[in-house]
């Protein structure tokens, strides 16, 4: 779920999977509704108006309560470990409600008038595969917050009480915490100079522009996921090696509260992924985390949004999306290191040697 406000973003959002993006043509249909039910608390209808039934993933979207920004196993245009608690099927004709509150998720203690709206994709499902995406958007609700009551309103994000989850005292997870980070300077350094000064045919390929406004932006928020990535002991987050506030679910890798600048890893961020992916656009450590430091505000503002995962779902946004979309700059690191990679090797040959970095 993605609530846009004009000062802020609210995200809950869609998930890390891959496909192909079905046809507009024998795309079912979503319509979404938001109405204001009680000053901060807002409605949301979700109507299937296709002529299909539909299966859905509906982490990340309506209906999902956690209020973070989640990284998602996909393999092979499988999303791993999923199960039944995710899906929803919507009968074509029918609709779901939910209700939330936006103050739960931000600081709207100051009042005024807020702009609320609703987009994204939501990954469509058959058996165990995702077959394709829906995009959705909602209407525009403008509404007037009353400060004093929307200060009244409890946060969703309570610390635990158990200070083992707060802190990394695991020695196995700091070190290979210490070399995901480090390995997330490297690909951050190295994809912001390529920003800049690579090939504007790849840049293209990804952010869908070559112009040098948004090359900067670009390399300007990779070099600040460096500098952030390099800060193990201070900086403008906090990143824990373990589930700090309790939202990881079975397939989830890692989730950062933008609100906080706090960054999570999840059990699997250590069992499932590589320190770094033999393949390209393949998730790993230091990608993942990349992609959890550009959501965060502190460490570039504005942080960064998903509305898109995956190559497929990522370089069909347009520029303006690319740039704010978290996946366009994990992909595009992962892609300039192995290109780095293949270029090293083909030094290597030309001069009679064997090198043991193959791209």
């Amino acid at each position: 779920m993605r609530l846009a406000a004009r000062f802020s973003v609210f995200l809950v959002l869609v998930q890390h999977v891959v496909g192909k993006l079905v046809k507009v043509d024998k795309t079912p249909s979503f319509d979404v509704t938001l109405s204001q039910v009680d000053n901060t608390r807002i409605k949301a209808v979700v109507t299937n108006t296709g002529h299909d039934d539909v299966t859905f993933v509906h982490l990340n979207f309506f209906r999902d309560s956690a209020p973070v920004k989640k990284v998602t196993i996909y393999q092979n245009g499988k999303l791993q470990g999923l199960t039944s608690e995710a899906l929803t099927m919507l009968v074509a004709g029918e609709s779901l409600e939910d209700e939330f509150d936006i103050a739960t998720t931000s600081d709207l203690s100051h009042g005024g008038s807020v702009t609320l709206r609703s987009s994204g994709l939501v990954p469509l499902v058959k058996g165990d595969s995702v077959f394709g995406y829906l995009r959705y958007h909602s209407n525009s609700l403008t509404i007037e917050i009353d400060a004093v009551r929307a200060s009244q309103v409890a946060k969703a994000v309570v610390p635990l009480m158990r200070r083992a989850n707060l802190s990394c005292s695991n020695s196995t997870r700091k070190a290979i915490m210490g070399k995901a980070l480090s390995n997330t300077v490297s690909l951050a350094n190295a994809a912001a100079h390529a920003a800049l000064f690579g090939s504007t045919t790849k840049f293209s390929e990804y952010f869908k522009t070559t112009i040098n406004a948004t090359r900067q932006v670009v390399a300007a928020r990779l070099q600040a996921v460096a500098k952030e990535a390099g800060s193990t002991t201070s900086g403008a987050t906090t990143y824990y090696c373990a589930d700090a506030y309790g939202y990881c679910e079975t397939n989830v890798l890692a989730y950062t509260l933008p609100a906080l600048n706090l960054i999570a890893n999840c059990d699997i961020y250590y069992s499932y992924l590589p320190a770094m992916a033999g393949g390209c656009h393949d998730q790993d450590q230091a990608t993942t985390s990349l992609h959890e430091f550009t959501h965060a505000p502190r460490v570039y503002s504005p942080g960064t949004e998903d509305l898109g995962y995956g190559y497929v779902s990522s370089t069909a946004l347009s520029s303006s999306d690319a740039v704010m979309n978290a996946d366009t700059y994990a992909l595009y690191a992962n892609v300039k290191r192995r290109s780095s990679e293949r270029k090293f090797r083909m030094l290597n040959v030309s001069e009679g040697k064997v090198s043991s970095k193959e791209g």
